[in-house]
């Protein structure tokens, strides 16, 4: 164990730009240390991380005890207006635990399967190809917006229901609520950030009834009015649940996807025998997607709580402390994957963990490797002569801490 904290160029630009050197560097000093700068024990290790993602020690939500202390220190600074966010939150799968996390997870099962996610993949096809149709005869593109943006935003929004003239509402609204929740770290003094997502909730809850109201009375084949629908042994979502499902959706189908799909498109531009391999042999794309997951994958770190005890690597965390779970620093670590800095499209033995593990394996893994699939091979096969428009250091990455993800890649083709 290590006391000592992280290296400030954990979340520095040049972190941002490129983490795995200084996940190299953490790990090999402690695969557990503890960082006074975040409060929070920080994990590098697949072993280590994989096993705070499926042991019950580790917690998504707080206790009723912390929850309480937390509204207490809300109120404390002024901040109880933001009780509302949390609660939307809360009311997400990926934010709780059993038995609330069960029961929600249950009843969005029903309704979004794997088989669900196949049946999409011929319309994922048609937007793919209308989306390139675009920009074909222009003989450029920023792949963020032309292409790893629109194509997960349009097609969750068709499964949500949402009409085309509103969804760039919708957009905005989930887009301030992730940046809310992905900077907050149970931190309220981060969260005087939320006012545009407090917005946005209100903006939400004004609009979402009328939604809910309209699929109850005539039912679609969207997902979202399957949820709407859904019943488990006479259980089914509340309004507030269907809000916070509805988000979560979105977030989670749109922004991990974008980061994918650019993520991976850049990854295969620095590897042109990789490229072309792929190309050679569409059928490696289901190993190459895969890869590519492991390799620079768009969630790079999970927070946690410790709600009892927990031993890990001969260090034990203490109830009520806090953990990172560092996904990307896993997907890198040489005892689990052989050469693991080497991208190889062609990889059997790959677990990574960019879609978690355990309970909280990530609902829409089956529908993001589709649109990954298609998109990737798509691109290939299209525009095999693609290349990078800007030298590889002038490319822009974001800079939200859990995420791994360009703003813009312009391509010449």
């Amino acid at each position: 164990m290590s006391t000592a904290a992280v290296p400030p160029h954990l979340f520095s630009s040049a972190f941002f730009r490129d983490p795995y050197p200084t996940y190299h560097s953490l790990r090999s000093t402690a695969p557990v240390q503890w960082d006074e700068s975040v409060h929070a024990w920080v994990l590098t290790t697949y072993a280590a991380v994989a096993a705070a993602l499926t042991d019950p020690h580790l917690a998504r939500g707080r206790t009723p005890a912390q929850e309480a202390d937390f509204q207490w220190r809300l109120n404390e600074r002024g901040q109880a207006d933001l009780l509302p966010l949390h609660r939307l939150l809360a009311d997400m799968m990926l934010f709780c635990d059993p038995p609330k996390h069960t029961r929600l997870r249950a009843l969005a099962n029903t309704a979004f399967t794997p088989r669900v996610a196949e049946g999409m993949r011929p319309h994922v096809q048609a937007v793919v190809d209308d989306l390139l149709d675009r920009v074909q005869a222009i003989g450029a593109m920023d792949v963020i917006q032309d292409l790893a943006y629109p194509l997960p935003i349009r097609i969750i929004a068709e499964l949500l229901s949402l009409p085309a003239e509103d969804r760039p509402h919708f957009k905005r609204w989930s887009d301030a609520i992730i940046a809310f929740s992905a900077s907050l770290g149970g931190s309220p003094e981060q969260a005087l950030r939320a006012q545009p997502a407090l917005e946005s909730l209100r903006e939400l809850r004004a609009y979402f009834p009328t939604l809910v109201r309209q699929l109850r009375q005539q039912p679609t084949d969207t997902l979202l009015s399957a949820l709407v629908v859904v019943t488990e042994q006479g259980d089914r979502l509340s309004e507030e649940e269907l809000l916070a499902t509805a988000v979560l959706l979105l977030m989670n189908g749109h922004e991990t996807i974008t980061y994918m799909i650019g993520n991976g498109l850049l990854a295969l531009l620095r590897h042109p025998e990789q490229w072309a391999r792929l190309r050679a042999d569409p059928a490696l794309i289901t190993t190459g997607v895969e890869e590519l997951l492991r390799y620079d994958g768009s969630v790079q770190l999970r927070g946690l709580g410790v709600a009892e005890d927990w031993e890990v690597d001969g260090t034990v965390l203490r109830k009520g402390q806090s953990v990172m779970a560092l996904i990307g620093a896993a997907n890198r670590d040489p005892a689990q994957f052989p050469d693991p800095d080497l991208l190889d499209v062609a990889r059997q033995v790959n677990r990574h963990l960019d879609f978690g593990r355990g309970i909280h394996f990530c609902l829409g893994a089956a529908l993001a490797r589709v649109e990954l699939q298609v998109a990737i091979t798509t691109v290939l096969q299209r525009l095999p002569q693609m290349r990078l428009a800007v030298p590889p250091e002038a490319l822009e990455w974001q800079t939200v801490p859990v995420f791994q993800g360009l703003t813009a890649l312009p391509v010449a083709f």
